[in-house]
């Protein structure tokens, strides 16, 4: 049989050097042409011995289209025997790479089993609990794969919580699938809450099936927006008797389909409330900080992000309070750290998702790659230390940033002084007087911190080449220790009377190594 043919997708990588340390200072950035691959395996299980379903075939052959829309080379499979679907895990985990963007769906029956969750083969004739793991295959196995073969990101779709066959049959007793955190750079969804049941949907297809297949396809949607909207849907369509999960760990940027998220494709507001209150609710009892910040990710100005954040702070352990002040060495980041920005600009891109990663730290300054959820391209830079602007290549849609690793460069005290900025907007140079403004408490998607406020202020000395008039411009950011960059920056510029730029960046998440 001859392997399937690969659509390959051009992604252009703007590299200072291959992120060693020591090549980072040694070598100025060039541009480099890397591959990005879409693959999808897609499985639907329903002819089952014991209690056959209706919908799974149906649901499968709905994603395979809706990914292939997208952009996805698919393997289809349908009513898989245990031999059959371990081999189609295998084949399709041997195809995975560095540059993959790797999907995998399965519609049909799970059972979990003290923590572990079981996908379960037409051919399954469990008797008992203990023989789930010898009947059924431990998503692990391709969980496993993914991470051995360091995908750049994974997407895990399990719409496998209906209802339990096996249950009154010797063991079994459990519903639903047991909850588990996404490994690293991975997005586990649930068509329900762990636990639970989904409906295996009156119509040909189930009801997170249905909306996964509409959604997905919108342009520039993050995928972590996606799942939102399917969650909103689904809530909606059940009365809040069925409500989605996700867990994600994904470090980079990714939309199914790239572009920038037309405002007609947003939710409507009850639409979006029913969906809110449903997660919370699923969620209220808990005492786990993750499951609080996957609340604030999907709803960063939600009606109840004040007490989530409380409850991440009550339930995660407090960070040593500092001696003194912090070092140039401690205030450095490391690599491997992510820092997840909102971008929202009334002019140019409208609202989409950056990611920011380092991948290389030295006295030259900081190696970060950037992925953003406009296209599929990856952009690195590498970023001073020493204040300035720093201009992303390739990147024109947003104001260039004002040192973000400001912290890094020494202590930030009122009073201290900055040197003196200068920006080009428009035609027109505009010097910038920098000032350390002081202490605020900063609330974002991320939590609440104590941030030290910078803020760059100026207009041009007369009209110039602006031709309407001086150009005033602003720009406020807010830097947290516990954070090492960039919390929260705003960017206001006017020309004459006539606002030219409105742009907001707000951290919505970080992980620190």
């Amino acid at each position: 049989m001859k392997p399937r043919p690969r659509r390959i997708v051009a992604v252009t990588l703007m590299l200072c050097l291959a992120l060693a340390v020591p090549a980072v200072a040694a070598e100025r950035m060039r541009g480099l042409t890397v591959t990005e691959e879409r693959l999808a395996l897609v499985i639907g299980n329903a002819a089952y011995r014991n209690d056959p379903l209706d919908n799974p075939v149906n649901d499968a052959r709905l994603i395979a289209q809706a990914l292939r829309k997208s952009g996805f080379v698919v393997a289809l499979h349908e009513n898989l025997d245990r031999a059959g679907l371990i081999d189609a895990m295998r084949e399709f985990g041997k195809q995975l790479g560095e540059n993959t963007i790797a999907v995998v769906y399965y519609a049909g029956h799970g059972l979990q089993l003290r923590d572990h969750n079981y996908l379960i083969p037409v051919d399954a004739e469990i008797r008992s609990e203990d023989e789930i793991p010898i009947a059924g295959l431990d998503i692990g196995f391709i969980l496993g794969r993914m991470s051995a073969a360091r995908s750049r990101v994974n997407i895990v779709i399990l719409d496998a919580c209906r209802n339990n066959p096996f249950s009154g049959k010797g063991g079994a007793k459990v519903q639903g699938l047991a909850q588990m955190d996404a490994p690293l750079g991975t997005l586990l969804a649930y068509a329900t809450a762990p636990g639970k049941l989904a409906a295996d949907g009156a119509g040909a297809n189930s009801l997170y099936a249905t909306h996964l297949a509409q959604h997905l396809l919108t342009p520039g949607l993050p995928v972590e927006h996606v799942f939102k909207r399917v969650r909103e849907g689904v809530v909606r369509d059940t009365r809040q008797v069925q409500v989605p999960w996700e867990s994600s760990s994904l470090q980079g940027e990714f939309a199914f389909v790239p572009g920038a998220v037309p405002t007609t494709a947003s939710s409507t507001g009850d639409v979006e409330a029913a969906g809110e209150l449903a997660f919370w609710n699923s969620i209220q009892a808990s005492t786990r900080a993750d499951e609080y910040r996957a609340y604030l990710r999907q709803y960063p100005n939600g009606r109840f992000t004040s007490l989530a954040q409380t409850r991440v702070a009550a339930f995660t352990a407090p960070a040593p309070t500092p001696t003194g002040p912090a070092s140039r060495t401690d205030a450095l980041p490391h690599v491997g750290d992510t820092w997840r920005y909102r971008v929202q600009d009334q002019f140019r891109i409208g609202d989409l998702f950056l990611t920011a990663k380092v991948d290389g730290v030295t006295a030259e300054g900081v190696a970060e790659t950037w992925s953003t959820t406009s296209d599929a391209k990856l952009r690195t830079t590498l970023v001073p230390l020493e204040p300035g602007f720093n201009a992303m290549p390739g990147w024109t849609l947003t104001p260039p940033e004002f040192s973000p690793y400001l912290l890094a460069a020494g202590g930030l005290r009122p009073g201290q002084a900055i040197p003196d900025q200068a920006r080009r907007v428009e035609q027109a140079l505009v010097p910038l007087r920098v000032r350390i403004e002081g202490e605020e408490d900063v609330v974002v998607a991320a939590g609440r911190f104590k941030a030290i406020k910078v803020a760059l202020r100026g207009q041009s000395a007369s009209r110039g080449a602006a031709r309407s008039g001086s150009v005033v411009s602003e720009h406020v950011i807010w830097y947290a220790p516990q954070v090492k960059r960039t919390v929260k920056y705003t960017v206001s510029t006017r020309v004459g009377n006539d606002l030219r730029e409105s742009t907001s960046f707000e951290l919505v998440e970080f992980r620190l190594n």
